[in-house]
């Protein structure tokens, strides 16, 4: 059974004839008699009484009629639902972020946006570069934002910003300009394992054959405000977004710290599944993105 069979059924049952079905949708009679008789055979019973020029739907036939009138009713709006779709850019967009991008950048991004699409909404989930990254994998989310990439080909990066990452504490015993060696015997104040940040410092560490398990750490958080929280009330220094903290240095909340010959910077990326067919809204935002914020790799 497929909508030609039904669509037949239907014109034939509206005019009565054959022939004037035909007409009405510019097919040839035969081509009529044949959706009708193939219908029949499938469904194992007569739909018309054919005496004559006239036909008339049989017991059977005024029963289906119901039924192939709504299929092709609920064809007709779910065609006219997809084209809508995929045509008018509104409706929800879910974007994960990591820390970061998601507090100091995502909003840059999202008002840039709203100027030409306002009719999108956002649900924004904000965690972990791992944690965005699964979200990305498994569907939950079209596009993310992270401070690194990883080996996968089922993923895409693109470079959307740069970020500098510093030395913060709340010590006031420690200089302002101090060396890597001092700096490295204070108590630690730590992201999360699967944090970008902390991967960052990590890799900083290794290239300079410093072992992360030699620092005292004596505190692993799961957010950017308990690490400045923990900092601000001198239980140990911390390597953070400079974007991250910019407030609570400009307002004497924290000390900014410049290590002799450091300089730790790092990328932000966005984030999307190859292949993967997104709403009308995430592919507009992508492109958005792509057009105004992309930087060469």
């Amino acid at each position: 059974m497929d909508f030609k069979q039904i669509e037949a059924f239907i014109n034939v049952a509206k005019f009565k004839s054959f022939s004037k079905a035909a007409d009405a949708t510019f097919l040839s009679q035969p081509t009529i008699s044949a959706h009708i008789s193939s219908l029949e055979d499938e469904l194992g019973v007569s739909l018309f009484n054919r005496n004559g020029k006239e036909v008339s739907l049989t017991p059977s036939g005024s029963i289906f009629l119901e039924y192939a009138t709504n299929l092709i009713n609920t064809r007709d709006n779910a065609v006219s639902k997809l084209s809508s779709f995929s045509t008018s850019i509104k409706g929800s967009l879910t974007i994960a972020s990591s820390t970061t991008p998601c507090r100091f950048m995502l909003p840059r991004f999202i008002k840039s946006f709203r100027k030409i699409y306002d009719k999108v909404n956002y649900n924004i989930k904000e965690g972990s570069s791992t944690n965005v990254l699964n979200m990305i994998i498994s569907g939950e989310s079209d596009i993310g934002f992270v401070g690194e990439t990883v080996n996968d080909k089922r993923i895409q990066f693109i470079k959307v910003a740069h970020d500098n990452l510093i030395a913060i504490s709340n010590i006031s015993t420690l200089p302002k300009d101090i060396s890597l060696d001092l700096f490295l015997k204070q108590d630690f104040i730590l992201r999360e394992k699967g944090s970008a940040t902390r991967s960052a410092f990590k890799t900083f560490l290794e290239k300079s054959k410093i072992p992360l398990g030699e620092i005292n750490i004596v505190a692993q958080v799961n957010s950017l405000e308990a690490v400045l929280q923990f900092v601000k009330f001198g239980l140990g220094v911390s390597i953070i977004s400079e974007a991250a903290c910019a407030d609570y240095i400009n307002a004497g909340i924290i000390k900014k710290h410049n290590i002799e010959n450091v300089n730790i910077k790092r990328d932000i990326y966005m984030v999307t599944f190859k292949n993967r067919i997104m709403t009308p809204q995430g592919k507009a935002f992508y492109e958005h993105i792509i057009n105004n914020y992309a930087l060469p790799l």
